[in-house]
């Protein structure tokens, strides 16, 4: 073992090994704690402006339906758009959205969910004072993602409208405001609600939700 230890070569592959194995438990250590909250991101200024209002253009053509429902356990729903038609939850859905949706998904995909390429829902919400969002789950796999982009302009604090999130003793981790063109990245298995606006918002609190998996 003295020769072994003397050895310099030898020796060097051990130093390594032992600050590898330091990193190692360093990056264990950091994973765990990662919080739910963490995994949440906002991103301003990230879409084109060209292709954010070319899309609001298609989702507002459409018209606004009432009646769908966030959490299928409370009695009351929101205003929806349906962009995507699958009724299989977690198919592709990519060939069915129009053109300027798949140019928004190919272009936030790649930048901001690089690890779900499949996108398997698209659609609108909107509230109006007295609309109420509910806490809900976009999925069961924590693997997923869900990306919101809020397109009502001039959005002002006081008029509400936060995505709220919870974590699993459904106390608040985070809550997102509307802004123009704001996209909130988030894995889809955390509780979550789009809360109402307030008496004195005079519009509509509208978003495009574009859903993603794994392949």
């Amino acid at each position: 073992w003295e020769e072994l230890l003397s050895d310099n070569a030898y020796s060097d592959a051990i130093e390594k090994i032992i600050e590898q194995l330091k990193k190692d438990a360093n990056l264990v250590a950091a994973a765990k704690e990662i919080t739910a909250a963490d995994m949440i991101k906002s991103y301003d200024g990230q879409i084109p402006e060209d292709l954010l209002a070319e899309c609001v253009v298609e989702v507002e053509r459409r018209g606004w339906q009432y009646g769908w429902r966030s959490n299928h356990d409370m009695g009351f729903g929101h205003w929806n758009i349906v962009l995507s038609d699958s009724k299989i939850e977690r198919d592709e859905v990519y060939h069915e959205v129009a053109p300027c949706i798949q140019r928004l998904w190919d272009y936030i995909q790649p930048r901001f969910m690089p690890t779900t390429p499949t996108l398997v829902r698209a659609y609108a919400n909107a509230h109006t004072y007295g609309v109420e969002g509910y806490i809900h789950r976009d999925s069961k796999f924590m693997e997923d993602q869900t990306a919101v982009i809020y397109y009502e302009k001039d959005w002002r604090p006081e008029w509400g409208g936060e995505t709220v999130f919870f974590d699993s003793s459904e106390d608040v981790i985070k809550a997102v405001l509307p802004r123009y063109g704001r996209l909130t990245v988030f894995p889809a298995a955390i509780p979550h609600c789009g809360r109402g606006v307030s008496r004195i918002c005079p519009v509509a609190r509208r978003v495009l939700v574009l859903k993603g998996r794994p392949k």
